[in-house]
């Protein structure tokens, strides 16, 4: 059975048109045999719907899943160009890829930060440059 602990979630998001800050997010980090799994829930959106998110951390790579009004999967590898990911919006799915200029994270059984920057691609034109951090305190 994985070692699992119960997180608060700090979450920092900067692209081009600006930054969020989201503090206290719930969680739970998991110790798994390769890594690490981190599960948080984003506050409802403006329709009142929330937002799962679940992130597989190992070394070099970071996968993440996110469920709720938009649905992304996307793969995030240093030294790939563009690896293909999945979004699907109430408008249909599409195509993305990311291409990871940085990525980074320290996690133990007392939380630690998981940090990615990354250029979206949709359709093969630029959809945004995103910075984020996850702060994960344990308690």
């Amino acid at each position: 059975m994985p070692d699992k602990r119960s997180v608060t979630v700090g979450f920092r998001s900067r692209q081009q048109d600006g930054e969020t800050d989201l503090a206290g997010l719930p969680g739970e980090l998991f110790r798994l045999a390769a890594g690490w799994a981190l599960t948080y829930k984003e506050p409802p959106d403006e329709s009142g719907a929330e937002t799962n998110n679940t992130l597989f951390v190992r070394d070099g790579e970071l996968r993440l899943r996110r469920r709720g009004t938009v649905d992304y999967e996307q793969v995030f590898r240093l030294g790939e160009e563009a690896v293909p990911g999945e979004m699907t919006t109430p408008y249909g799915a599409h195509d993305v890829r990311a291409r990871t200029s940085m990525l980074a994270s320290e996690l133990s059984e007392a939380g630690g930060y998981v940090e990615w920057e990354y250029e979206l691609l949709m359709h093969d034109q630029s959809a945004g440059s995103f910075r984020i951090r996850l702060d994960i305190k344990v308690g």
